[in-house]
C-alpha cells in the first residue's frame, strides 16, 4: 500500500512539472510551442475598393524572378479585401494576384489583377503580425514583365523619359535586363511615367543592366512604336552598386526599328 501510495504521488509531482514545463516552455503557453506570426493586410484596386478573391503569394528569394510557385500563399481575401497568414520566421518578398478565371495558378493574363508595386521584403518574427497593404491593378495585356515591379528596394535607376523634343513623356516605362541582348522579357520594368516623365526601376541586386525605355505593354515592339534606349554608353548599360541608386539614366524614345 505503501509503494502503491509513494508511485502515485510521484506520477503526480511528475504531471505537476510536466504542466509548469508546457506552460512556460513556449511563447504562447501551448505545449511548448513558438508563438504563431505571420502578415496580415488588406488588399484593394487602384480605386481604393477592395479586392475579395485576391490571393497573397510569399516567396523566399528573387532567384525566379517572383514567378511560378510561391513558397506560401495566403487564403483570398474575405469581402473586405482583408488577408492572414502564417508563416515561419524569415523574409519574405509579397505579390497580390487576382485572376478573372478564379483560379489560384496560372499565367497572368488581361483581365487580371497583379500587384504592380513591390513593396519590399517583409520580415516575419515569432509571436508577431506584420501589416502589409497591397493595391492591385488590372493588366491590360498578357503577362510580359518580372513580377518585380514598381515601388521597394535599396537599390536602382533613375531618370527621365523624354519624346525627341525634350518634352518629359506621360505614360511611358522604363526596363532594365542584365543580358546585353536586351531581348525578351526585361529583368526589371518601372511604373508608368507620370506627367514629369520621371521612373524608377528598383534592383533585387547590384550590377551591369541595360536600360531602355518604351510605351507598348507586351510583346515585340510594334514598328514606330515609341522606343528609346539609353545612350549614354554605347552599349545602353548602367551600373548599379549596393545600397544606391544611379540617377539621370535619361532615355529619349525615338520611332521602334526591327533593324535596331
Amino acid at each position: 500500500m505503501r509503494r502503491t501510495t509513494i508511485h502515485a504521488a510521484f506520477m503526480l509531482a511528475v504531471f505537476a512539472l510536466l504542466l509548469s514545463g508546457c506552460a512556460t516552455g513556449g511563447t504562447d503557453g501551448h505545449y511548448g510551442m513558438p508563438a504563431p506570426g505571420g502578415v496580415r493586410g488588406v488588399l484593394t484596386g487602384d480605386d481604393g475598393d477592395p479586392m475579395p478573391g485576391a490571393a497573397v503569394y510569399f516567396y523566399t528569394g528573387n532567384d525566379r524572378n517572383f514567378r511560378g510557385p510561391a513558397d506560401f500563399m495566403a487564403e483570398p481575401a474575405a469581402e473586405d479585401g482583408s488577408y492572414v497568414t502564417e508563416l515561419p520566421p524569415g523574409r519574405y518578398w509579397a505579390v497580390a494576384r487576382k485572376r478573372a478565371s478564379g483560379s489560384v495558378s496560372g499565367n497572368l493574363e488581361k483581365g487580371d489583377y497583379q500587384s504592380r508595386d513591390m513593396p519590399g521584403p517583409v520580415d516575419v518574427v515569432e509571436g508577431e503580425y506584420t501589416r502589409q497593404d497591397i493595391t492591385l491593378s488590372l493588366m491590360t495585356g498578357n503577362m510580359l514583365f518580372s513580377a518585380f515591379s514598381g515601388k521597394g528596394g535599396v537599390q536602382g535607376i533613375r531618370g527621365i523619359i523624354k519624346d525627341r523634343d525634350g518634352t518629359p513623356h506621360h505614360k511611358a516605362y522604363a526596363f532594365a535586363y542584365k543580358d546585353r541582348k536586351m531581348a525578351g522579357k526585361p529583368d526589371y520594368v518601372s511604373e508608368w511615367t507620370r506627367e514629369d516623365g520621371s521612373y524608377v526601376i528598383y534592383v533585387m541586386e547590384p550590377g551591369t543592366y541595360y536600360v531602355g525605355a518604351r510605351t507598348g505593354y507586351m510583346g515585340v515592339p510594334r514598328p514606330d512604336e515609341p522606343y528609346g534606349r539609353y545612350a549614354g554608353d554605347e552599349d545602353h548599360s548602367v551600373t548599379v552598386v549596393a545600397d544606391g541608386f544611379i540617377d539621370g539614366v535619361d532615355v529619349t524614345l525615338g520611332r521602334f526599328s526591327s533593324e535596331r
